[in-house]
């Protein structure tokens, strides 16, 4: 099934990698580097190639990364949820785990989700009660059944407390699984979730542009998922697993 706004969001994703991978060497230029929070020339323009399809081809507002939330948006309604390059201290080194991430959100709840690899040129999409894919091969959620015999993925969002408590409080969430894994994209995370290379992934005040694409390719590949309020109103708490490993509890 490839119904028209998920063409759209494949055409975005494809555009804005296309822009990413060819422009490297200028697109590396810092726009701001403050505290824990990177800001390059490519999330700017990468975002502009995104805005001018989605806007071009669909009149849903936009929630994005780098322009905030489209004067009128409401909660309720259905909106585009853009994150240009998710990953960008990862992409400014040269580290291979980074991405273009859109989603399509009505209200607090996933519709689709693109989320389009840059380094394998990989592109995940899915569509909430109609299935997952990755390059035309159907997704699945893993069949592993005990966090201790699961893998993790997590993340440290910028605003995150990185206090003794707040850290102590993280390790005692995370040790009951096999193996925990910090890849710097909650994007591809969740991707890889989908598509059952992991088990589960957490993060605390993760903003929505970094999952909403995933979010919705968990679900549409059988997961489950959990999306709470975070500290700010587009912040999230989030929990996300296979189905199968109990969703609470860490």
């Amino acid at each position: 099934m490839n119904p028209p706004d998920l063409i759209l969001a494949r055409a975005a994703a494809a555009a804005a990698s296309q822009y990413l991978i060819a422009g490297l060497a200028q697109a590396r230029e810092v726009r701001s580097n403050q505290g824990k929070d990177l800001k390059l020339r490519a999330d700017i323009e990468a975002e502009q190639v995104i805005f001018r399809r989605l806007r071009d081809g669909s009149a849903y507002p936009i929630l994005s990364e780098e322009n905030g939330a489209d004067a009128g948006l409401r909660s309720d309604q259905v909106f585009w949820v853009v994150d240009p390059l998710d990953g960008t201290v990862n992409y400014s080194r040269g580290l291979p785990l980074a991405c273009v991430s859109i989603g399509l959100w009505r209200g607090d709840e996933p519709l689709l989700g693109v989320v389009h690899d840059l380094a394998s040129g990989h592109c995940y999409s899915g569509v909430v009660g109609t299935g997952a894919w990755c390059e035309g091969d159907v997704m699945q959620v893993s069949a592993v059944t005990e966090p201790a015999q699961g893998i993790l993925t997590t993340g440290f969002p910028s605003s995150r407390d990185h206090g003794d408590a707040s850290l102590t409080a993280f390790v005692r969430g995370v040790q009951g699984f096999k193996k925990v894994r910090l890849l710097g994209s909650a994007a591809l995370s969740l991707a890889w979730l989908a598509a059952g290379r992991v088990d589960a992934y957490r993060e605390d005040d993760i903003w929505l542009w970094d999952v909403a694409a995933g979010l919705a390719l968990v679900k549409a590949a059988g997961g489950e998922i959990q999306v709470q309020a975070g500290k700010s109103p587009w912040q999230r708490c989030v929990r996300a697993a296979n189905g199968r490993i109990p969703i609470q509890g860490w």
